[in-house]
């Protein structure tokens, strides 16, 4: 045994190991007397594996904590914890306890309404007269227009598969621009009317905002109300009755049905199921599709049709057996613009548009001067210097700054295939100097005299006349001067580009200027506007569709639109992105109408071509290749992979649906050369989060199949194995499912409907069980959104956005705490109508704030749907934020709910460990919590983000310092104590031991036992050392808060309606109120809750602070779920 605690000593990167031997107790005895004594070992620990026996061990586990040392504690904390004594015997009363035992925990005792669907149930007879479909009759207009989509083309194919009897299903393949989604809505209603037969069927999409726009298209064709034969239902809001005989939903309205006996039984009622988008890559799509094919056997009568935007579903047919496949043609273009161009449409790519349109500063100078300069590689060095970034931001610097120090200490190329493998997506840094030596890649390469690597980094945009220390150009740093082949490679660049055709070079030598000076990966604003005016100014009058990545970007742009075109009377806006309201896509998305409106501007954000109605006759496309990265950007402005451009596909579509021009902010050829490099291209294997992994144990906890993990290896697109055991560990870990049989708790439950993850929606029930619900409320909207500040470029941007957050975390060194400031600003301007100066002087995105305050609106609902938040003549939210006061709670609560994504400052090298050790990270740049600042060592952390970009190995002959790969967002820091009272208390098992160990019992001794220093392990992770006494204190608190927590997610009402509950809360507050003002930590009164009630609108009026004015003679129950308070 002592050769396994050496070994685990000696290997830093050894984090635990389990000696599967049966060993005495008295074995195990010596060994702890020999660790104790010898200092080397004081972060080895041996335990005994969580079910064993007390006198014989099945092995023990040894491993390696992270070292909090003596817990430090003022003497008002000491008093505390004595008076902590006197409550322990009074609640360890055996009457008492008796009585506030709770039951055994079973599955689901917690009542949650699992999206019911008893309006398909009311009244046998009527619903079986309800099942087949009414007569509708079409004006003409609708029937023309119906007539003319691609996917009529193949009405007889599609019928004759409706009326086959084959379990199998049938996919259906067409662009957006097809109709398939609502037409096949009509198919299954005719053809059911036609022959009398019933109609019971369920239309799966992706986002609520596709749900409510397809279920009003659908309802407008047909000239009915919404709520008679169409309806739809979410997860909140539905219109629905038992006269339905469609329904449109969401992926996880169709999952969290699953879990109910109701939706069980309206899966077997339906007649067809129709999921759209399968060709999306989601987590919850693979999930459901992998469901479906599980339960296909159990419901043979059911027809199950997939909608896809791709044609090639080579993948899923096979998946699913023999499906049958129908292909729907391209829509041939209704207008004849150009006869001489392909498909009659005019096509304008990044050099044409620079040439043409861009009003750029730095474009019209380089264009004033090309033709009578000489050489027009100096002059583009020139125009790049004096307009492009004096200093990009400290992520990129780092990563581009390591790269070039290891070129140029490497004796071999070896450095610059990792480099050149970057700049290939980012060609824009080609050219980018150290921001100390102020050298650049080609320098560096014509200095070592790779003539190889100088090729490459020309043929990728490099200049050789650009300047570093002492005005050196990389010519001046080739060796023997023109006898170097590396300076007669770069001198004959000016002369290449000359030699070709005018036109050919001058377009080219604007492209790369342009992306010199504007980063490719954020969108260009003014370029887009730019785009559009020329389009309203000198093209014939139609409808122009402008691309954009988020919705912020289309807010912006919008506003952009509405100051350059305001003057313009014949233009009308429509506003589609994710976030619309159910209010907004009724008044705001119709298509404007209007005497004398000559121009409709598209503002469109995601996929979601398939909501406009008129997808068909779009005469002017504006594309920016842009889509949102989603993983998140490590380092803003640069892509180490292709996930933030748009697909190959994409831009095809768009191209296709142009009917007169098309106007792409990107290079032709462009994302072909990127998909052609794509590293990722090709892999099988996913990563499912533990949100997803939840899902498929709650969903088919009765499966016949025996595993998750087999279940997930089988599924349409299999999942990495170690990820899957990694997430099943961690919803052990947290109490939401109970292995090894892999049950489903009743806190997994309320996290799966919570919809926000795994730790923020922990967080959120803590926050209600701390009665401090509003502050964690307005935090987890906002991570449910996003970042609210528009990310730097640039180092003076970073800076400026630092400056603003010290002087909002208020000593608190909490990112949380910085967007809840904000929040309580912006509600404070929106009621003295100005938010629009507030939000531009604070870098915040457009329409993120009214965002976030609709997500605090769907949270609230959530809440109330479960149960736990009450409103109207009994409502209880005044006593659920009787602490939202209190920043130690509301901290707690984001400690409880994040753990255990916990790390630990290393002060002395500058970076942060997590609990073993073995893995190093830092704080982002722009995290008010950064080490050299910290009052205390502990950060917990929403999320990390990972550098994908593989830097290679250091040599020794490199003195480069690397950088950590992973860096943690949106942190806030804790204290010992709050590790100590909070953290791990919800872990199984943590009621009767509160997730500690002893090293070794104490001394048995009278009198000063209470005094004795003892060590001891929180949750297998963690040492500290606190006197005996105060110890037992510590863990009679975390045994009673498990034990509250435990009883809240079974009975949320009655736990806190138990005394008890708010008497342990005060002590833990006190405790941490003590140490956190010993620590000079902030304690910010939180407690100005906002005062708008309503959903905001985020389309076309997002901008009018009146407009919520004007709505203030509203109810409160204007919108289910209406503020917290």
């Amino acid at each position: 045994m002592q050769v396994f605690l050496k070994f685990v000593r000696d290997n830093a990167y050894v984090v635990k190991l389990h000696v599967a031997k049966k060993i005495n107790q008295s074995t195990v005895t010596v060994l702890q007397n020999l660790v104790e004594c010898d200092p080397s070992y004081r972060a080895v620990w041996i335990l005994r594996t969580e079910k064993d026996a007390p006198s014989i061990l099945d092995g023990v586990i040894v491993l390696r904590a992270a070292v909090g040392g003596e817990a430090p504690y003022t003497l008002a904390t000491e008093e505390k914890l004595k008076k902590i004594k006197f409550l322990m015997k009074k609640w360890d009363n055996p009457t008492i306890q008796s009585a506030s035992k709770p039951n055994p925990p079973t599955l689901y005792e917690i009542f949650v309404p699992c999206a019911s669907w008893t309006f398909w149930s009311i009244g046998q007879d009527l619903a079986c007269r309800g099942n087949v479909p009414p007569n509708c009759h079409y004006d003409q207009g609708t029937s023309l227009q119906r007539c003319q989509l691609p996917v009529s083309m193949r009405f007889g194919e599609i019928l004759q598969t409706l009326l086959m009897g084959t379990p199998f299903p049938f996919i259906i393949c067409g662009g957006p621009d097809s109709g398939k989604r609502t037409e096949i809505v009509h198919y299954i209603l005719e053809n059911c009317r036609r022959h009398q037969a019933p109609c019971r069927t369920l239309c799966v999409l992706h986002d609520e905002v596709e749900v409510m726009a397809a279920a009003e298209r659908v309802c407008k064709e047909r000239n009915e109300q919404i709520g008679n034969t169409i309806g739809y239902k979410l997860h909140i809001n539905s219109q629905v009755s038992e006269m339905n005989n469609v329904v449109f939903c969401t992926i996880q309205t169709l999952l969290l049905s699953l879990l109910s006996e109701s939706g069980q039984k309206m899966l077997i009622q339906l007649t067809h199921l129709v999921v759209d988008s399968v060709d999306r890559d989601a987590s919850d799509m693979n999930l459901l599709l992998s469901l479906l094919k599980e339960k296909q056997h159990l419901h043979p009568t059911m027809k199950l049709i997939l909608l896809s935007s791709s044609s090639v579903v080579p993948t899923l047919g096979k998946f699913f057996g023999e499906s049958k496949i129908v292909q729907v043609p391209h829509n041939p273009p209704s207008v004849r613009y150009l006869p001489s161009k392909p498909h009659g449409v005019e096509y304008y790519y990044l050099d044409g548009i620079l040439d043409r349109i861009c009003k750029h500063e730095v474009i019209q100078k380089m264009k004033d001067h090309l033709q009578t300069s000489q050489n027009p590689l100096k002059l583009m060095a020139k125009l790049q210097v004096y307009y492009g970034p004096r200093q990009l931001n400290r992520n990129v610097t780092r990563i581009m700054d390591q790269l070039l120090l290891k070129c140029w200490f490497a004796s071999d190329t070896k450095p610059f295939v990792v480099l050149l493998r970057l700049l290939a997506y980012n060609k824009h840094l080609v050219d980018y100097q150290n921001s100390d030596t102020r050298m650049s890649a080609l320098m560096i390469a014509g200095a070592k005299g790779y003539v190889g690597v100088v090729r490459d980094l020309l043929a990728i945009g490099a200049n050789p006349y650009l300047v570093g220390r002492k005005s050196l150009s990389a010519l001046d740093w080739c060796t023997a001067g023109q006898q170097n082949p590396c300076w007669q490679i770069m001198n004959a660049a000016h002369r290449v580009a000359s030699s070709t055709s005018a036109a050919a070079s001058r377009l080219a030598l604007l492209c790369q200027l342009y992306h010199k000076v504007y980063n490719p990966y954020t969108v260009d604003q003014q370029l887009v506007v730019d785009v559009v005016a020329h389009i309203c100014k000198s093209c014939i009058p139609g409808k122009i569709l402008v691309t954009l990545p988020d919705f912020s970007d289309v807010l912006e742009c919008y506003e952009l639109l509405q100051k350059s075109l305001g003057t313009r009377k014949r233009i009308g806006f429509l506003i589609w992105h994710r976030l619309l309201t159910e209010e907004e896509l009724k008044d705001y998305t119709v298509h404007p109408e209007g005497e004398g409106l000559l121009y409709v501007v598209i503002l469109m954000a995601g996929p979601l071509l398939e909501l406009v109605s008129t997808v068909g006759s779009i005469d002017y496309v504006v594309d920016t290749g842009l889509k949102v990265h989603p993983g998140g950007d490590y380092a803003k402005g640069l892509c180490v992979d292709r996930a933030c451009k748009a697909s190959v596909e994409t831009s095809n579509l768009l191209k296709w649906l142009a009917q007169r021009k098309c106007y792409m902010l990107y290079p032709m050829g462009s994302l072909e050369e990127d998909h052609a490099t794509d590293p990722h291209k090709g892999c099988f294997s996913r990563t499912e989060p533990p949100e997803t992994v939840l899902k498929a144990v709650l969903c088919r906890h009765q499966s016949s199949c025996s595993s998750v993990e087999i279940f997930f290896d089988t599924a349409l697109i299999p999942a990495n194995a170690t990820s899957i055991t990694s997430s099943l560990e961690l919803l052990d870990e947290i109490g939401a499912i109970e292995r090894p049989l892999q049950v489903p708790t009743s806190l997994g439950l309320l996290l799966v409907h919570l919809n926000v993850g795994i730790h923020l929606g922990k967080a959120l029930l803590y926050s209600v069980l701390f009665r401090c619900l509003d502050p964690i409320l307005t935090i987890v909207a906002a991570m449910k959104v996003g970042n609210p500040f528009i990310e730097p470029l640039d180092e003076k941007g970073e800076s400026e956005l630092m400056q603003l957050k010290f002087t909002l975390h208020n000593r608190t060194y909490s990112d949380c705490m910085v967007v809840l400031r904000l929040y309580q600003q912006w509600t404070q301007a929106k009621t003295l109508q100005t938010d629009g100066e507030m939000v531009q002087n604070s870098h915040l995105k457009v329409g993120y704030m009214e965002a976030l305050s609709n997500a605090r609106v769907e949270l609230m609902s959530a809440l109330r749907l479960l149960g736990i938040v009450k409103c109207g003549r009994g409502h209880n939210t005044e006593e659920l934020n009787v602490n939202s006061s209190k920043w130690v709670l509301v901290k707690g609560c984001l400690a409880a709910g994040l753990y255990p994504q916990l790390v630990i400052a290393d002060y002395k090298n500058n970076q942060l460990t997590t609990s073993g050790g073995e893995g190093v990270c830092e704080v982002h740049p722009l995290s008010v919590a950064q080490v050299e600042n910290l009052p205390t060592k502990w950060v917990v952390y929403v999320r990390k983000q990972e550098l994908l970009l593989d830097l290679g190995e250091q040599g020794q002959e490199e003195p480069v310092q690397c950088t950590p790969k992973t860096q943690i967002c949106d942190n806030t820091v804790i204290s010992d104590w709050t590790l100590l009272l909070i953290c791990g208390v919800d872990r199984p098992g943590a009621q009767e031991t509160g997730a500690l160990e002893l090293r070794k019992p104490p001394n048995q001794t009278e009198g000063d036992g209470d005094q004795e220093l003892v060590e001891f392990i929180v949750d297998r992770k963690y040492s500290f050392q606190l006197p005996h006494g105060y110890y037992r204190a510590v863990l009679w608190i975390r045994c009673k808060l498990s034990h509250l927590f435990r009883s809240f997610t079974q009975n949320p009402l009655k736990t806190l309606e138990r005394k008890e509950t708010t008497v342990l809360l005060n002590k833990i507050a006190e405790i941490l109120q003590l140490e956190d003002a010993s620590l000079m930590l902030g304690n910010v009164v939180v407690d100005t809750r906002p005062k708008i009630r309503n959903s905001l609108p985020m389309g076309t009026l997002w901008n009018y602070a009146h407009f919520m004015m004007e709505q203030s003679s509203v109810g409160e129950g204007g919108k289910s779920g209406s503020s917290s308070h």
